[in-house]
């Protein structure tokens, strides 16, 4: 004797039902819902002229110089940037009164944008940064860096306060929002 199945599309019928789609639609989101988190509004940043900043602590009119440029993401609060740096005038650091060196970013602090961006998305911000500085000789030092249109500031170098000088910093910054594209940190290095 053969027994009839009555239920021989069970997933059609359900997958006509409200419930199942919102259960589908729901499954979707939570797949792609990390993606679209890691694909926040990406900015880049450049130093441009190399500004300079005044150390306000030196009586011997301390500065430094500072290039470099990187990407950044403030909903992720991630940053990647690196540059090169000369202090001038550094008479009391015992490779001075000239020292160069490099500097990464460690850490993003924090980025406001000023004022509305142009069509080729050019504009104006306040970027402050977590930053580790490398002298030629391999001594290292942690510091914060803020990067603004009229120049750079902020414990630098050796903690010390450094401004953007009255008469202007010779160079600038600028930032360019690159839209919703994925952010990618770098892949940290091992130095022998």
């Amino acid at each position: 004797m053969k027994q009839t199945i009555n239920n021989s599309l069970p997933m059609a019928k359900s997958a006509k039902r409200p419930g199942f789609r919102s259960l589908a639609v729901l499954w979707v989101i939570t797949l792609l819902g990390p993606l679209a988190a890691a694909q926040a509004e990406t900015w880049s940043f450049k130093l441009v002229k190399a500004p300079i900043a005044l150390n306000s602590a030196s009586p011997l009119f301390e500065s430094i110089r500072v290039g470099g440029g990187g990407t950044f993401d403030p909903a992720l609060r991630a940053v990647a940037a690196s540059g090169t740096y000369t202090l001038l005038n550094a008479f009391d650091h015992p490779n001075g009164p000239i020292v160069n060196g490099t500097w990464h970013s460690t850490g993003f602090v924090s980025f406001t944008s000023v004022g509305s961006f142009d069509d080729d998305d050019e504009g104006d911000g306040v970027l402050t940064i977590a930053i580790t500085t490398v002298d030629a000789d391999g001594t290292q030092g942690t510091g914060q860096m803020t990067l603004m249109k009229n120049g750079i500031q902020g414990p630098i170098y050796a903690a010390e306060p450094y401004i953007v000088p009255p008469g202007g910093s010779r160079g600038h910054t600028t930032f360019e929002r690159k839209g919703r594209q994925p952010f990618y940190p770098p892949v940290p290095q091992t130095i022998p």
